[in-house]
């Protein structure tokens, strides 16, 4: 640490010398002056270091004055820049009497500079030449500032990543030229926003080929500066060929998915500011003018509920802004797989999430984005309520926005998440889990994008309208491009890893729980699914019947059985057949493994008749098992050898509990619990198989008691909530009893279920009965609709407990004699039911992902040949012009391939080891090994660089999938295990 100390405070003095030494370049002057910037910082004379700098103008230099070095300037040094010829020299310089003030990341510096008299055509103007020498001037008429270009990039990035605002970056500038403020630094702040809006405008015109167009900028489309989404479907661009004669149940494959949402973090203070739009709807806002004079025929629109939900997007659509505020949010249309914003995707909201308004940025939306797309999925979080007039708010709309509901075939959906806010009615109808042909979208990525966008709210609430929209533009824009770049490496590798993995695991588990029912049940529950995907009006048969059990039901079921437990008695002596003794054997065990049942530890406070009640108990349970015992003797002669200690009871049989304070403890050594040696020598002929048999049954007959147990559970809950709760404290407390002794006799059952499991181990490990019976862990022991587990429904598994037994009359509380094999198969339509839509949602994701992939690839190579396309376009510029214009052109053509190859790279391993079928189109290598050098993972240095090679800038964005999976995918072979 001293030794930094140290090392920083001599770069304050002469270094190595111990006084000014003469010019270490000359030697003919004292050398006063060094460079902070330049490496060495070597003592120059002013001679010296103009010349050292003449390509370095902006370098920040310092002047020894005997004592120290103080703050000088390469103008005092005597410094002039000369424009007009690209850094050479000119014949007719034209001294300009001022300085001119300039921006740059080191600094705010004075400068000299001479124009050039030459007269040459096209390069005469102040502002060409200024801008030839990468300086941005912030007026057209004789500018006195001006901007470096290495600045306004950096800037450019900062805002993008940082959401750094223009005024603190200004400041920062101003401290870097004058910690102190004892020299006067020239406020140019105006100056310097003025050139950062203009070169924000014209780096997305230059992006967007408007340069390459003879018609300029004014010949700009609405919504040509969007980066578009790739991975969507454009007609005429990234389609295969036919696509629109897919059949009437394949049109998802080519479907468009949109998410609609407001955000009212987003506000604009009412500051009566008047501006100019430099690019009125050519981006993602929609064109100020005509929306608000479409908003001019919705002053008053009242909204109409349709759903049970409290949603504030429909309870406060008409509250009005605030009065500081002229814009009280924003509403936007998303790509709902891909979270790309969409051209004229967003616009402000006066008031609250009106039909009106977001009518107008949907349609407007869809109209540039997807005009002949036959198969559209909306999703909002209102679509219960926004949908139900759609159609008729559609026809007040001009014809350019209107949808032809004739051709499109269109459906609503509610995010997922959402979802579960909204009553019964709409859980239903508008859920994506039971959606067919929408895979795995949810529909809630318009939400992360927010958090981009919000960043931004704060500076921008301050700024005119125009300027507002211009900067939200420029973020969003950016948003698409880090999403776009993004594509190849976190999204399509793992999600199709992901999803095949998924659909795999969830259709063997779907076909176990089909196995437990007729094969006419499952295709009746498939017409079923389809009828209701059909008709929403028709019966759900996704929608699970609530069951409840009353009070009076438990107490009487627990009542009986605790009597028949009570008129239990002694064993027989004599004349026990095998599986009566192996039976008594197995009731001796259940009393041992729930003292719950049979007896209760009397605490050390308890009273003396309690204390001998246990007593009396624990002596009914030893006289059973010395009785047991006796028979034992008989069917299993080896228990002579087994039993400690070997003391004779005064039958002569082995006993071992006649002295035992702790019944409960003694071992019973039935033919499972002793070695399988003794066992096969020790036991009587065919002792071991009935074992084995009566083992299975008695392990079923607790798995169904579980089932039942759980059911009885949550009716018994579901009946607290519904009819006990707030009717007082004695009422609940005899609720929560009746649940706690359901609760006690499920792990009852559960234990008896775990001895029978541990005894068909013993006596066969790998029988047949392994193929229902499995081990019963504290997380399989959960209704069918639940799985903490999870992150969503497309990732619960419904517990082996439910799939691999036919549901049984035992299986319900509430089953008699009268109940059918209809009822109790109809209490596994749910679970089978939605198994299949996790099966085939999976299964529509890996279809989706295999569209879109050829997708990308199409997309960049059209966009590619558009570039292309416009080399030597322009006839009517000089051949400078032509020269820059051509090469950009080639430059954005091969930028789009090197990223078409880079992301076929990472796919195309994945891919064949998955054995998942990609049309792919013409000319592309479908090989594990693809040419060219491997993708760099950091692109985030290229716009950072002096040249804008870029094709749009980079920007601070989620990425589009969150699992961390197949990050290292390269080229060649890929270890799917190594991967997942």
């Amino acid at each position: 640490r001293d030794t930094y100390l140290e090392e920083m405070i001599r770069l304050d003095g002469l270094g190595e010398h111990e006084i000014l030494p003469g010019c270490e370049q000359c030697g003919d002057a004292p050398g006063a002056i060094r460079c902070t910037d330049c490496v060495g910082g070597l003592l120059l004379c002013a001679d010296c270091a103009v010349l050292e700098h003449a390509k370095h103008p902006y370098h920040r230099v310092e002047r020894w004055n005997g004592d120290f070095f103080e703050k000088y300037s390469l103008r005092e040094a005597g410094l002039i820049i000369q424009l007009g010829h690209d850094g050479r020299s000119c014949p007719r310089p034209l001294a300009k009497n001022s300085p001119l003030t300039v921006i740059d990341i080191s600094g705010v510096h004075e400068v000299q500079v001479q124009y050039c008299d030459c007269g040459r055509i096209g390069s005469s103007r102040p502002i060409v030449q200024l801008l030839r020498a990468s300086l941005w001037p912030a007026t057209v008429d004789r500018p006195q500032t001006a901007t470096t270009l290495r600045t306004l990039k950096l800037f450019h990035s900062l805002t993008l990543q940082g959401k750094m605002n223009a005024y603190d970056f200004w400041c920062g500038l101003v401290r870097i030229t004058d910690g102190m403020g004892t020299r006067k630094t020239k406020y140019r702040y105006k100056e310097f926003i003025r050139s950062v809006r203009c070169f924000r405008h014209l780096r997305a015109a230059k992006r967007a080929g408007r340069a390459h167009d003879p018609e300029g900028i004014e010949g700009t489309q609405p919504g040509e500066f969007v980066v578009e989404c790739p991975l969507c479907p454009h007609p005429g661009r990234n389609m295969p060929e036919g696509w629109e004669d897919a059949p009437e149940h394949e049109k998802w494959k080519h479907a468009m998915f949109v998410a609609v949402d407001a955000n009212f973090k987003l506000k604009l203070k009412n500051r009566g500011l008047s501006d100019v739009e430099l690019s009125p709807g050519w981006a993602y806002f929609v064109n100020s003018t005509e929306y608000a004079e479409y908003l001019k025929d919705y002053v008053d629109e009242p909204e109409v509920k349709y759903c049970e939900s409290n949603h504030s997007a429909i309870n406060d659509a008409n509250v009005p802004a605030q009065r500081r505020f002229i814009v009280n949010g924003v509403g936007a249309v998303v790509c709902s797989r891909h979270y790309f914003y969409l051209k004229h995707c967003i616009g402000d909201l006066q008031f609250g999430e009106r039909y009106s308004s977001m009518d107008y940025m949907l349609l407007s939306s869809l109209a540039l984005s997807c005009p002949d797309i036959k198969s559209l999925f909306i999703s909002y979080d209102i679509a219960c309520s926004f949908s139900v007039n759609f159609e008729s708010r559609m026809e007040q709309q001009p014809e350019s926005r209107k949808l032809d509901l004739d051709l499109l075939k269109l459906k609503w959906a509610i995010p997922k998440f959402h979802l579960l806010a909204h009553g019964a009615k709409c859980q239903g109808p508008y859920s994506y889990n039971t959606m067919f042909g929408v895979g795995r979208t949810h529909g809630e990525g318009i939400e992360t994008g927010w958090a981009d966008l919000n960043g931004a709210a704060l500076s921008t609430r301050e700024m005119a309208g125009a300027a507002r929209h211009e900067i939200l533009d420029d973020v969003l824009g950016a948003i698409n491009w880090r999403k776009l770049i993004a594509i190849g490496m976190s999204f399509n590798p793992k999600n199709l890893i992901a999803a095949v993995v998924a659909r795999d695991k969830h259709q063997v588990q779907l076909e176990e729980t089909a196995s437990t029912v007729p094969a006419e049940t499952i295709e009746l529950w498939n017409a079923m699914m389809v009828e209701y995907e059909n008709n929403k009006k028709a019966f759900n048969p996704y929608e699970e019947p609530v069951t409840t059990t009353s009070q009076v039901d438990v107490r009487l079921e627990l009542a009986e059985e605790e009597a028949e437990e009570a008129r239990q008695g002694q064993l027989a002596l004599h004349e026990t057949t095998a599986s009566a003794f192996l039976a008594a054997g197995f009731e001796l065990e259940e009393q041992q493994y729930v003292p719950s049942n049979f007896f209760k530890q009397p605490t050390a406070r308890a009273s003396k008749p309690d204390k001998m009640e246990f007593r009396d108990k624990q002596n009914v349970l030893r006289h059973r098992i010395s009785a047991w015992r006796q028979i034992q003797q008989l069917y299993m002669p080896c228990i002579s050898q087994l039993v400690v200690p070997p003391t004779q009871s005064s039958s002569g049989a082995p006993d071992d509990v006649t002295e035992s304070n702790d019944p409960e403890k003694v071992n019973l050594y039935l033919p499972s619990q002793i070695p399988a040696e003794l066992r096969a020598a020790g036991c009587t002929l065919g002792l071991a198989d009935k074992e084995l048999r009566l083992r299975r049954g008695q392990a079923e007959d607790a798995l169904h008691q579980v089932r039942r147990s759980i059911r009885m559970r949550i009716g018994m809950i579901h009946y607290k909530h519904v009819h006990v709760d707030g009717q007082g404290v004695a009422a609940n407390t005899r609720a929560r009893t009746l649940v706690s002794r359901i609760s006690d006799k499920l792990r009852r059952h559960v234990r008896r279920y775990r001895a029978a499991y541990a005894a068909l181990l013993s006596l066969s490990p790998d029988g047949d009965w392994k193929v229902h019976l499995r081990q019963l862990r504290e997380e399989d022991i959960r209704s069918a609709r639940e799985d903490e587990r999870a992150l969503g429904e497309g990732h619960r598994e419904l517990s082996w407990i439910w799939r691999v037994l036919r549901p049984e009359a035992r299986d319900f509380p509430e089953a008699d004699e009268e109940t059918t094999e209809e009822e109790l198969n109809d209490s596994v339509r749910v679970d089978y039911v939605t198994s299949k839509a996790r099966v085939d949602r999976w299964e529509e994701e890996i279809i989706h992902l295999s569209e879109e992939m050829p997708r990308a690839v199409r997309f960049f190579r059209d966009r590619a040949r558009w570039w292309r396309s416009k080399v030597d376009q322009r006839r009517d510029v000089s051949p400078d012009i032509l020269s820059g214009l051509n090469a950009f052109a080639e430059r954005q053509a091969k930028q789009l391939e090197d990223l078409t190859d880079s992301f076929l790279e990472q796919w195309i391993p994945v891919v064949n080891s998955l054995g998942v079928t990609v049309a792919w189109p013409e000319d592309t290598p479908t090989s594990d090994q693809t040419s060219g050098e491997p993708p760099q993972s950091d692109q985030s240095d290229s716009d950072s660089s002096s040249s804008d090679s870029d094709i749009y800038s980079l920007s601070d964005t989620h990425s589009i999938s969150t699992n961390d999976a197949g990050t290292s995918l390269g080229g060649g072979a890929v270890d799917l295990d190594d991967i997942l």
